[in-house]
């Protein structure tokens, strides 16, 4: 599992470097739900995937965030076909110096040809301002 959690995040860090929001939305499986201890965002349809993706890329863009580096610090099976995965990103600019970081758990489902998709993502983050990065005014908010 921790060799699959550590690929899982590689390659989603070198979707966020490129700016890949195909394959960022790729990585998800719906119903997928992004939470932190106030908000609650619940993606249902693709399409408001597809936009918080937009969105996202375009605020990291905004930030000047360039490179995204993963530090998985725990990886939990919890069935079969579900997994846990504890870390922590470490944004950084075009000098590859950490802006900010920001600790954030995934819950992940397996799907049948192997890869792994987020079905649940909560962010913690220190500074308050990432969890902004995951939506638009458009999009189905549940508040928490």
């Amino acid at each position: 599992m921790q060799r699959d959690a550590i690929k899982f995040l590689q390659d989603y860090a070198h979707a966020l470097d490129r700016r890949d929001e195909e394959r960022l939305i790729d990585f998800c499986l719906l119903p997928t739900v992004v939470m932190n201890d106030h908000d609650k965002r619940v993606f249902i349809h693709g399409e408001d995937l597809a936009k918080s993706c937009h969105v996202m890329v375009k605020r990291l863009q905004e930030a000047e965030i360039v490179y995204h580096k993963p530090n998985l610090t725990q990886a939990i099976r919890l069935s079969d076909s579900l997994h846990f995965l504890k870390m922590r990103w470490q944004f950084l600019d075009k000098d590859k110096q950490v802006i900010f970081t920001c600790a954030t758990s995934y819950t992940l489902q397996q799907v049948k040809d192997g890869s792994l998709k987020i079905i649940v993502a909560v962010v913690d983050d220190d500074r308050k301002s990432i969890f902004s990065f995951f939506s638009n005014d458009n999009e189905s908010e549940v508040s928490g």
